[in-house]
């Protein structure tokens, strides 16, 4: 399993009047990391107007608080290949601050989009090896 792993800025706005981070943030999160990750499987000049990914599904288990101070990362790897479907998941991590540890888990649902056609199509065979590989 490959693990790709992306720093995570916290901003003041991402902290809710509790203290803390606000759950929907999570997301935005699980985003940059998602972004990080697919930047190693899909090529720089691929035309996503043409051929693209749908998210069709994220789940977020929160396990600790995380505060304006602290010190994340987002890692993600490929969990899961179908015939037009591949699952991501995440770990948001705290590398610094009062407890380091896990501090929410996730997966996403990413199904494969032929945005001409408008239908789904299956997985790309380049992408499919380097997810696989990754798997």
């Amino acid at each position: 399993m490959k693990t790709v792993t992306t720093p995570i800025q916290i901003r003041f706005s991402d902290v809710d009047m509790a203290h803390h981070v606000h759950n929907a943030v999570y997301l935005q999160w699980f985003e940059l990391g998602r972004m990080g990750y697919l930047e190693t499987i899909i090529p720089k000049d691929h035309d996503w107007k043409a051929q693209g990914l749908i998210l069709a599904r994220n789940e977020v288990d929160y396990r600790m608080p995380v505060r304006l101070r602290d010190t994340l990362v987002a890692e993600v790897w490929c969990s899961a290949v179908g015939s037009k479907s591949f699952d991501l998941s995440y770990i948001i991590r705290r590398t610094s601050g009062e407890q380091p540890g896990i501090c929410a888990e996730g997966r996403s649902v990413m199904v494969c989009f032929d945005y001409t056609a408008q239908r789904t199509i299956p997985v790309p065979e380049e992408w499919r090896k380097q997810l696989e590989a990754q798997a």
